[in-house]
């Protein structure tokens, strides 16, 4: 079983530093990283790769909806047929801007996919000023926060205290029980896959 890490937030809110993150924290574990770009321009991909990362980029609309499903499927078969010929320890998705991380669940049982993968874990990135200001205006912001497992609130030393102290009882209200961090350029330890240990 190949674990699923969903990274998810707004644009700009700093996904990708936390890919980045993750994987200079994670270099005892194989990872490969698969990148949807809600524009046809692969700018994320492209930093990734450059940083020597496995990574996969589908560009031009969100993984979950019609456009870009059947890709999604595509790739994580292929991806699922590689784990057979060389060991790997896990998938880090970074999903659009727009993206309903609530979908993946159901996608990978609908597909039979879930007999490969496991939802390891959903993390969802936000900017608290922008989060307070998009929250009622565009609901794939609502909707990655009631999905995560972890909140990571970025940029906070450009936000005031009460503006972070409101951005964090909104993420609690919307997601009780989650881990919710405060970041500075995503500085945060988080583990994509808790339930997997470190490669020896």
């Amino acid at each position: 079983m190949i674990p699923l890490c969903l990274v998810a937030g707004f644009l700009g809110s700093g996904k990708t530093t936390l890919l980045r993150r993750i994987a200079a924290t994670n270099t005892g574990r194989r990872l490969l990283f698969l990148v949807n770009e809600f524009s046809a321009a692969d700018v994320d991909g492209r930093t990734l790769a450059a940083d020597g990362l496995d990574v996969r980029v589908l560009p031009g609309g969100s993984i979950f909806c019609r456009c870009l499903v059947s890709q999604f499927i595509g790739q994580l078969n292929a991806i699922a047929g590689r784990a057979e010929i060389g060991p790997l320890d896990g998938v880090v998705i970074e999903a659009s801007g727009m993206a309903d991380p609530r979908v993946i669940a159901r996608l990978l049982v609908e597909t039979k996919l879930d007999a490969r993968f496991s939802l390891s874990r959903v993390i969802a990135v936000a900017d608290p000023v922008r989060l307070l200001k998009l929250i009622r205006t565009l609901p794939a912001i609502r909707a990655q926060l009631e999905a995560a497992d972890v909140v990571v609130l970025n940029k906070c030393d450009l936000a005031p205290p009460a503006v972070c102290d409101e951005a964090e009882a909104l993420a609690r209200s919307l997601r009780p029980g989650a881990t919710v961090l405060r970041a500075v350029r995503a500085n945060v330890d988080v583990d994509p896959f808790p339930a997997s240990p470190l490669r020896e």
